[in-house]
């Protein structure tokens, strides 16, 4: 399969990195920045071609002619769709394209996302703040997945000392009518990462993967939040940006309490002419001590920093813990901290535009899902999926008789639009896709099972 990536700017670069993975894609990068292709040259083994996108000639030179799927993710809107219309016009099957901004469409005049070749499209923004909004509504909730499936999710939960989970056996979990209808896939437990079973006792302070359908993932996070995501929250949100905003007005709309640490006494002003009346919005440092006290961060149920700044978000959501918030969340966007933020236990929640995108895109383009997630890396570990097709001799089986690696887990099965959790009694069927946590060893296992 070829695929042609327009962009080698950090997006770019981790997706052909990813694709490159997959050993029967054969990837070309575009982008004007020979520094930036020099890099993926450096690193990657994958043909560049310095130039525009939007000219004729570079785009033959890169291969579109042949080309079976176009990722357009530079940061230029507009050579995005212009390349994702080349695209269309030299037959490339597929157009994915990343966008800033809807105002380039307008469906009564005729001008849609197909107008342009688009197929799919995606915002880094929007996603980001989708998950960061699920995040900010479940108190418990550090991680959320989503999947080849719109029905299914996964989410990571922290229990803490007021959880009816504590101390409790999974088997002994009252509602079993739910126990049947998720899976709990892996548990952190003081660092180390194990895969539960039904007499697996859960202690406070572990973090627990659960997946299922999402009713009945948003059910379990119900019982197991008690009355936490029922009270008026108080969310402090640090920065004064397009994303502060929006998180804002959601918020706000959701009944919470929501206050605001601009850095600029005229960003603040902007952004106060915005928001409800009542809003609060202080001018201030988000990394000194006295303002945050001042927004009443002892109080605060979530503090989370939307700064461009990663080294200010960081040092802010450090300190907001250390003078008592609940739960802090830090969104950051450079790759290098993409790793470090997990390690820091006094960050519960970390969110990386960049690993956000990567994870849009493979879900959009549906080869076989392919999560990040940067917790699980800690303990080496990854989601991905697999389908049954029909060289698969695992249709017609019992999961029990399959010999499934120990060290893999099997969250969800996907059939048609069903959501499965599986146990050992569940009969695989051709067309089944398989949603699994893997080990970079049980993925070299699992594989031949799934030809």
């Amino acid at each position: 399969m070829k695929i042609l990536i327009i962009g080698a700017g950090e997006l770019g670069q981790m997706l052909a990195d990813k694709l490159r993975s997959l050993k029967a894609n054969d990837v070309t990068v575009v982008d004007t920045s020979e520094e930036e292709l020099q890099t993926i040259q450096d690193n990657l083994d994958i043909m560049t071609v310095p130039g525009d996108a939007t000219n004729i000639a570079i785009m033959k030179q890169a291969g579109i002619e042949k080309a079976d799927i176009l990722l357009a993710v530079s940061g230029d809107q507009a050579s995005n769709m212009l390349a994702c219309q080349l695209g269309k016009k030299f037959g490339v099957k597929e157009c994915i394209c990343r966008v800033y901004s809807n105002d380039a469409f307008s469906e009564a005049d005729g001008i849609t996302p197909e107008f342009y070749g688009i197929d799919k499209s995606f915002s880094s923004p929007v996603e980001t703040l989708r998950h960061l909004l699920y995040i900010l509504r479940h108190q418990l909730v550090i991680e959320h997945v989503e999947f080849s499936n719109p029905d299914a999710t996964m989410v990571t939960v922290v229990i803490d000392e007021d959880s009816p989970l504590k101390n409790l056996k999974l088997q002994d979990i009252p509602d079993k009518d739910l126990l049947a209808h998720i899976r709990f896939a892996a548990l952190v437990h003081y660092r180390k990462i194990s895969f539960p079973h039904g007499d697996t006792t859960i202690r406070e302070g572990d973090k627990v993967y659960i997946a299922g359908r999402q009713d009945y993932v948003e059910r379990f996070l119900q019982y197991a939040s008690g009355d936490k995501d029922r009270h008026r929250k108080l969310v402090i949100i640090g920065g004064a940006n397009r994303m502060a905003d929006v998180l804002a007005h959601a918020l706000i709309d959701d009944g919470m309490e929501v206050r605001i640490i601009s850095p600029t006494k005229e960003g603040g002003e902007r952004l106060l002419a915005k928001l409800p009346e009542g809003t609060r919005v202080l001018a201030g440092s988000t990394t000194d001590q006295a303002t945050l006290e001042e927004a009443g961060i002892k109080e605060c149920d979530v503090y989370i920093n939307t700064e461009q700044n990663d080294e200010n978000t960081i040092l802010s959501c450090i300190l907001a813990k250390r003078i008592g918030c609940r739960k802090v969340v830090a969104v950051t966007h450079k790759p290098e901290y993409i790793s470090i933020v997990p390690t820091m236990s006094v960050i519960d929640c970390g969110f990386n535009s960049t690993i956000t995108s990567v994870n849009t895109v493979f879900r959009l383009l549906q080869l076989g899902n392919y999560n990040i997630d940067t917790r699980l890396r800690l303990h080496n570990a990854d989601y991905t999926e697999f389908t049954i097709g029909p060289k698969c001799n695992l249709a017609n089986r019992l999961l029990k008789d399959c010999g499934i690696p120990k060290n893999a887990v099997l969250a969800m099965i996907f059939r048609g639009n069903e959501v499965i959790a599986p146990s050992g009694t569940t009969k695989f069927q051709e067309g089944d896709v398989i949603a699994a946590i893997v080990t970079p060893e049980s993925e070299k296992e699992l594989k031949p099972l799934f030809p």
